[in-house]
């Protein structure tokens, strides 16, 4: 498992308790009158010390003992390639394969098909450490990388590995950097990117010295220049009509794929990925990787049957997930601080949702420490509240961004009464049924949740009876995980639990996530002045400075009251005991290639 330093996000579909964002699972608990810590909290009250393995902690450990992991350290079982065995196999869940292989557009950036990707068309041009301190050109693709600031310009000049081609034979050359700039900068409406970030500050893309060399200049400089492009695409990819629906039901690997892998077979139920035979560079140490669509309760049963070699991409690591475990001796549970943040965004353009004081009420009346209560009850686990979609809490330069309006509140009842009060000022009253109403119109919408887990089950009954208490009225919009991406993307929702993976250079990401115009800002909030501000950020050199500019414009997107982070959680993956390089790796880039069994 590794992480693109591609500047864009992935959104997760949390479905049971994946915290691949987007239906996230809890266990049960309603707002109640009890005192609960808006700023630090533990799911469990022990006092458990040790240092988590880098393999992870037998899954056999009770819960509330397992040891929290150190920051800034991965838990994948680092292995050298001559420590893993050359063969076997690997099989993986996925909450839904497909139908989009494009991860470049907006329907297809998942986090599953990220994974998928990495598999076949890697987003490592460029690799990172675990904490995104330093970014180095992969010689696979890049043997040489030069960056040279002039007279407010920016170039970066890179040599391309000369071995390096797609697998119809074309050569990955200057054109396939001009092919991703093409349809990523935003100037061709035709197209339908999930985001802009950073190609939006490109002038030009043009060949070098020669063919296998490529100079790209910034119309404005970019800090790091090095991160603005971790993947390529053919060029045979760059017309809108193959871009937007040209990657339906279709990854196109015999042709466009360039990984160490390629895909041998594929439907919307299982894909497998064998070693390809087109690859320069270290032979993949797995003869197949498979990955098989299923929800979170059936990869749980499948794991513990042995159909399935790890949880797949990582989890919220709840009571309810690995419980299921515990009587496993071959598994480990590999716990790192996460890269994700689970939050609930808010349709401004539905109903009474358009209206800034219900989003605000209902944002005010969320209790955030009981939510995550639920999640990780009986799991040692401690974290902040974040209040932040870009920057993890754990990460330098963090701040919580969220309104001192709702940061203020410490208490359930505090919480309630905030909600009641603002909806109340605003001119709602409360009707017969209990709810507040305006001109004949009820505060009412729904919550659409993804997945059959008992975890989203009763986070989204504690969810609406925290509105319920203050007058709100929600009803559960249940879908199954699979359904994830294209519910997100229709806009056919009025709030929505998902979740953003962050990347090494998330400092980019505001004017994806909170940008106006942006097909990834679900909220359809923003404005032209914000745009501006976000757009200042990635051309600050100094990374201090960054991160201040960075939280004073998230502080303005927070105070829409269109986005409600709520948690991170561990990021938790569950393995078969020998498996290497798989799992929880903070920003680390990871070649697939290297994924294998220990011997």
């Amino acid at each position: 498992m590794s992480v693109s330093n591609l500047s864009r996000r992935a959104f997760l579909g949390m479905s049971g308790s994946a915290v691949a964002l987007a239906g996230l699972g809890l266990a049960a608990c309603g707002s109640d009158s009890t005192s609960s810590d808006n700023a630090t909290g533990s799911a469990n009250s022990t006092d458990v010390t040790g240092t988590e393995p880098q393999n992870g902690s037998p899954a056999t450990t009770p819960l509330d003992q397992l040891p929290l992991p150190e920051k800034g350290k991965v838990y994948n079982n680092p292995l050298d390639r001559d420590q893993i065995q050359d063969g076997g196999t690997l099989t993986l869940p996925a909450g839904e394969i497909g139908p989009n292989w494009n991860y470049l557009s907006i329907e297809g950036n998942t986090s599953e098909m990220h994974n998928m990707w990495d598999w076949y068309m890697p987003t490592n041009l460029f690799v990172s450490d675990a904490t995104a301190s330093k970014f180095e050109p992969n010689p696979n693709f890049v043997t040489k990388a030069e960056t040279k600031d002039d007279g407010g310009k920016q170039t970066l000049t890179l040599d391309i590995n000369p071995d390096a081609k797609f697998n119809d034979g074309t050569p990955i050359d200057y054109r396939a950097f001009q092919a991703v700039w093409t349809v990523m900068n935003g100037t061709n409406p035709d197209y339908t990117p999930a985001a802009t970030d950073g190609y939006d500050r490109i002038e030009s893309v043009e060949k070098g010295d020669s063919d296998k060399q490529v100079v790209i200049t910034t119309s404005n400089p970019v800090y790091p220049a090095e991160a603005l492009f971790n993947l390529v695409i053919h060029p045979d990819a760059a017309d809108p009509d193959v871009f937007n629906s040209g990657w339906n039901n279709n990854p196109h690997a015999d042709d466009w794929g360039y990984g160490p892998y390629t895909v041998d077979s594929f439907d919307t139920t299982q894909v497998t990925f064998v070693p390809n035979p087109n690859w320069w560079g270290d032979a993949p140490k797995l003869e197949s990787v498979t990955y098989k669509q299923m929800d979170s309760q059936a990869l749980f049963n499948a794991f513990k049957n042995g159909e399935i070699d790890a949880t797949g991409q990582t989890q919220s690591g709840s009571q309810e997930m690995l419980s299921n475990f515990s009587s496993m001796d071959n598994a480990e549970i590999r716990r790192a601080n996460s890269l994700s943040i689970a939050n609930i965004e808010i349709n401004s353009t539905r109903g009474v949702l358009t209206d800034e004081n219900v989003r605000k009420a209902f944002v005010q009346c969320l209790d955030i420490p009981t939510l995550r209560s639920v999640v990780f009850q009986g799991v040692n686990w401690e974290e902040d509240v974040p209040g932040s979609l870009l920057t993890p809490v754990w990460a330098d330069g963090y701040e919580n961004n969220m309104p001192d309006d709702v940061t203020s509140l410490t208490t359930a009842d505090e919480r309630t009464a905030a909600a009641k009060k603002t909806l109340e000022d605003a001119g709602y009253a409360l009707d017969d049924d209990g709810y507040y109403a305006k001109d004949g119109t009820e505060v009412a919408f729904s919550f659409t949740t993804f997945g059959d887990s008992n975890t989203v089950k009763n986070r989204a009954a504690a969810i609406i009876k925290m509105a319920k208490d203050a007058g709100i009225k929600i009803d559960q919009d249940a879908k199954p995980s699979s359904e994830f991406s294209t519910t997100l993307t229709s806009g056919s929702w009025d709030i929505c639990l998902f979740g953003w993976v962050s990347t090494p250079t998330s400092v980019w990401n505001g004017p994806q996530i909170y940008g106006s115009d942006s097909p990834s800002n679900f909220t359809h909030l923003g404005s032209a002045d914000l745009d501006a501000e976000l757009a200042k950020i990635i051309s600050i050199e100094d990374h201090t400075e960054q991160m201040k500019a960075l939280n004073a414009a998230e502080k303005k997107a927070l105070a829409s009251y269109g986005f409600v982070p709520l948690y991170a959680g561990p990021d938790v993956v569950v393995t078969k005991q020998g498996l290497a390089n798989y799992g929880p790796a903070l920003y680390l880039t990871v070649s697939n290639e290297n994924i294998g069994w220990a011997k």
